[in-house]
């Protein structure tokens, strides 16, 4: 752990140690890593193909979306998003449930829409991270690594497109629902 502390100094009269751990030599040399502010994070395939062009903010807003509903619905567990300083009700283990259903419901239904091989792949790029490469060795075997690599990619670039257009019409699918139940009058 010695050789992995870059740094140690003492913050300005307050006698508190700042320590700033770097990833070893053996992670740089098996990920693309980048320093964000004082933290080191591993460059993943979505963020690869944003920094190129590939692929936009509504598809990166959209696999994080997808990201987080599908570990919320197979796990269980949600990130705690930072306070706005408003207090919010936090619901009991049957809200909660209930709200595991619907995220379950709705991957199901991407799921449906955009076809097995599609929820595959997002499970694969998403849900496990796997590099292009990963992914090429694993659908291509028979392919060159180089081809099969740029294979994925295109797919992969495509079906977060498809992904976010398909969250667009569920949350149209929503508003108009809504917006029909508004209208409905109310029989006494």
């Amino acid at each position: 752990m010695l050789d992995r502390i870059q740094e140690v100094s003492s913050l300005r009269g307050c006698g508190v140690t700042e320590i700033v751990v770097k990833p070893t030599a053996e992670r740089y040399h098996h990920s693309e890593i980048r320093e964000v502010g004082k933290t080191f994070r591993v460059v993943n395939a979505v963020q690869s193909m944003y920094d190129a062009g590939d692929i936009g903010d509504g598809e990166l807003a959209a696999a994080d979306r997808w990201y987080r509903e599908y570990v919320f619905a197979s796990l269980g567990v949600m990130e705690n998003p930072s306070s706005d300083g408003r207090v919010r009700e936090r619901g009991d283990i049957h809200t909660w449930m209930i709200g595991r259903g619907q995220c379950s419901a709705r991957l199901t239904q991407i799921r449906d829409m955009l076809g097995l091989c599609a929820h595959v792949r997002l499970e694969m790029l998403l849900a496990r991270e796997m590099s292009f490469s990963a992914m090429a060795r694993h659908l291509y075997p028979a392919l060159s690594e180089g081809r099969a690599r740029m294979k994925v990619s295109a797919q992969c670039a495509l079906l977060l497109e498809q992904l976010a257009h398909v969250y667009d019409v569920i949350s149209q699918k929503k508003n108009k629902k809504k917006s029909v139940n508004d209208k409905l009058p109310i029989a006494m």
